[in-house]
C-alpha cells in the first residue's frame, strides 16, 4: 500500500532530520493508554477507523516524533500514537521518525503531545547524548540516538 509522503515537504525532511524506520521497533515504545479518537490536521475529532481513510486518501502530512529527556534519561513516542496503531494493524513496514531532544520527556511535561502515561527509561538503548546534542530542542535522526537502530 502506498501512503503520499507529505512529511517530505516539511522543514525536518529537508534538514535530513527524518528516517524511514521499522514500524515494529516504534510499536515497542507506543503508549498503550490513548483515547480511542483524535483530531485530524483540521482539529476534527476522529475515530480510528476515520484516521486511516485520512491518512489512505489524503497521505501522511507529519513525522512520528521520538521525544527523548537529556535531564530525566526518559524516551518516549510523543506524536504518532494513534497512527502507530494504524501502521502496525495494516502492515506498513516503514514509517518516517525523528528524535526530538528535550530537557525532560513524559506525560508531567508542559508541552505533551500525547496524554498517554508511558515512559521507557534510557537504559542501554539510547547512544551517548552530549557528543551529539549540544542543545534542547533539537531534532536528530534515530539512528544517531538509539543503539539499535544505529548504523554504526
Amino acid at each position: 500500500m502506498y501512503i503520499k509522503e507529505l512529511w517530505k515537504n516539511t522543514e525536518l525532511y529537508m534538514h535530513g532530520k527524518i528516517e524511514l524506520i521499522p514500524t515494529e521497533w516504534v510499536w515497542k515504545y507506543r503508549g498503550a493508554d490513548v483515547l480511542p479518537v483524535t483530531d485530524l490536521m483540521n482539529g476534527e475529532v476522529v475515530d480510528l477507523d476515520t484516521l486511516w481513510k485520512n491518512i489512505c486518501d489524503e497521505g501522511l502530512h507529519e513525522p512520528f516524533i521520538m521525544r527523548i529527556g537529556i535531564k530525566n534519561r526518559k524516551f518516549r513516542l510523543e506524536s504518532g500514537n494513534h497512527r502507530i496503531q494504524l501502521f502496525h494493524k495494516h502492515g506498513i513496514k516503514m514509517i518516517p521518525v525523528t528524535v526530538q531532544v528535550r530537557e525532560e520527556c513524559g506525560p508531567h511535561v508542559k508541552d505533551v503531545m500525547t496524554r498517554a502515561h508511558h515512559n521507557f527509561d534510557f537504559g542501554e538503548e539510547v547512544l551517548v547524548l552530549e557528543d551529539n546534542v549540544n542543545e534542547l530542542d533539537k531534532y536528530i535522526v534515530p539512528s544517531e540516538v538509539f543503539k539499535s537502530l544505529s548504523l554504526t
